[in-house]
């Protein structure tokens, strides 16, 4: 859904509890009364929805142009060749998009944090606010059913809610790996013509293009399954074929190199140290909102306390002690939901992943500088090989740690 629909999609939901909340005051008919709490329930979701993705949407583009400073000063210099203008590289087919998977992954777990909060907030009005027999009690009541019923629905049919999201982003990256693995002519295009390289990556791109999650886990495997089953790693494979393997060292393997350094290796060193920022912010925001909610049930608590002890409600509750009992009951509701988005997020993790990543790049790199300074020949080309299997080893190993990380069977109903 693009951002102008989802903008029209709240006005006009906005506009249509408008109407239906001046029908039940003016007319005060039971049916417009009863179905107020209803429609303003249905309209607080569709608002936590939309608004969600469009908030997201913007914290995007407004990330992007903070991060802009950062992405200038990566770009590689004019000299330098890009991947695709080498020999036999194609760009990465144009698929899904894993930002809109990951919003509505994460919009949809949003919106299972919210309900309970929701439900328990309806039934304390209706509890401490209204008459029990009353039309506008009986609408709060209609409005937690609604909540609980939406509630259990999305958990049982929100089975593998992120494997999408997965499934993307896993089949992007190996794309994109496929993309360096010919360059470097290392893995299943090691010792091959370019003819050969040619028929081996249109045959692989095919596959992983309409490759499943068993198919794309069988991918990701940096070795080579031979007829009898047993598996060679990439690795060895790299060393045991010597100089059998080099074929294009007349192609420029320094500039190779050069590529691989600034496309493959700088390029995701930066994408991991703005995505750890990011998590790293995340993190602390959620922490704090979680810590503040915490004081704030601790404090409404005592003072709701303090309002029965002192004897001031009188023989009714009072206004306050009617706020203060919404609140008391409201808060802890929302601490979990607090909780419950940031296990959602995963961001303390998945920046820990991401630092960790970067650092292991950022060794690789030094590696790679220092075999730019030594003289081209077949021994260069091997280590150059070597060093672009252990890079693609760290890469893949920090997507595995990804894939544990935010995989989720389902959607946790005990919030």
């Amino acid at each position: 859904m693009r951002t102008s629909v989802r903008i029209w999609v709240v006005v006009g939901a906005s506009l249509a509890l408008s109407a239906w909340i001046a029908a039940a005051v003016l007319s005060r008919a039971s049916p417009f009364v009863v179905s107020a709490p209803v429609a303003g329930t249905i309209w607080l979701l569709i608002l936590l929805d939309c608004g969600y993705l469009l908030g997201r949407q913007w914290a995007h583009r407004r990330r992007r142009r903070l991060a802009r400073p950062r992405r200038e000063a990566w770009t590689p210099a004019p000299d330098i060749r890009r991947p695709i203008d080498y020999p036999n590289i194609l760009p990465r087919p144009a698929g899904d998009t894993p930002v809109d998977r990951q919003g509505r992954f994460r919009a949809t777990g949003i919106r299972l944090a919210v309900l309970p909060a929701l439900a328990v907030t309806c039934l304390t009005v209706q509890t401490v606010f209204l008459e029990h027999g009353g039309d506008l009690g009986l609408g709060f009541v209609l409005a937690e059913c609604l909540l609980l019923v939406a509630m259990v629905w999305t958990v049982w049919t929100s089975q593998e809610p992120s494997q999408p999201w997965v499934t993307s982003r896993i089949r992007a990256e190996l794309f994109r790996r496929e993309m360096f693995l010919l360059l470097a002519a290392v893995g299943p295009y090691l010792g091959r013509t370019d003819q050969e390289a040619e028929q081996v990556r249109d045959a692989r791109l095919s596959l992983l293009a309409a490759a499943g999650p068993a198919e794309l886990s069988t991918f990701t495997r940096l070795s080579d399954r031979g007829p009898d089953g047993t598996e060679r790693h990439w690795q060895d494979a790299v060393w045991l074929s010597g100089d059998n393997g080099v074929h294009h060292a007349d192609d420029g393997t320094t500039e190779r190199m050069r590529t691989y350094l600034d496309y493959r290796i700088k390029r995701q060193s930066l994408f991991f140290e703005l995505a750890a920022g990011t998590c790293e912010r995340t993190e602390d925001r959620l922490g704090r909102a979680a810590k503040a909610v915490v004081l704030a049930a601790v404090a409404v608590a005592v003072a709701y306390a303090a309002l029965l002890h002192s004897g001031r409600t009188g023989n009714g509750p009072s206004t306050t002690a009617a706020v203060i009992a919404l609140l008391a009951a409201g808060l802890p509701p929302l601490c979990n939901m607090v909780l419950a988005v940031q296990n959602l997020f995963a961001s303390q993790r998945l920046a820990a992943s991401y630092r960790e990543t970067r650092q292991e790049l950022l060794r690789h790199e030094h590696t790679l500088r220092r075999l730019l300074a030594e003289p081209a020949g077949a021994e260069l080309t091997l280590a150059f090989r070597s060093l672009v299997v252990r890079v693609e080893s760290t890469l893949t190993e920090e997507l595995r740690r990804w894939r544990i990380i935010v995989a989720k069977t389902e959607f946790e109903a005990g919030l």
